[in-house]
Parts: C-alpha cells; structure tokens; sequence
C-alpha cells in the first residue's frame, strides 16, 4: 500500500514538473518537481532489485526452518519462518516453496 502510494506520488510529482517546465520554461519549481518525483520512482522501483524478494528457502548451515507460520495479509499466501542461528535475520518463504 505505501509502495503504491509512494509511485502514484513519484508519478504525480514527474508529470507535475514537466507540465510546470511547458508552461513557464526553466524555472526552479518544475526543475524540483520533476527530479523528486524521478528520485522517488526510481528508488521505489530499483529498491527491489537491491534488497530483492525471494521465495527460495535460505540455504546455510546456520539457517534453520522455525515451527512458526502465518498467512502473510500482502499476498494471503501462508509463510514459513526461517531463522538463521548465528546472526537472529528471519527469512519468511511461502509454504509452496519451503
């Protein structure tokens, strides 16, 4: 929900700056607009890339699969909870690939 709302903002802000630069040419405003609504896309949509999902299960020796699990209310898929031993990081992975 944040993600989405974060893109329609970055979205809004881009369109926003290029029709203030048609109007009034290069003035500060536009200019602003247009490069925060282009930061904001652009971080929106490579953040994936760079922390990435994953629905494969952990591989390690110090990862283990825990007893917990849950229904994650994003996807309405049901998740299984690995927890690496040495390092406490939880993985959550749907329970179709676990």
């Amino acid at each position: 929900m944040l993600r989405m709302f974060v893109l329609l903002l970055g979205a809004a802000l881009s369109v926003g700056g290029v029709l203030e630069l048609l109007v009034h040419g290069p003035r500060g405003a536009g200019l602003q607009a247009l490069v925060l609504g282009l930061l904001l896309l652009a971080g929106t949509l490579f953040e994936r890339l760079r922390y990435g999902e994953s629905d494969a299960p952990p591989t390690g020796p110090d990862w283990e699969r825990t007893d917990e699990t849950f229904v994650d209310p994003g996807s309405g898929r049901p998740m299984a909870v690995y927890q690496n031993r040495s390092t406490g990081k939880r993985r959550y992975v749907p329970i179709g690939r676990a």
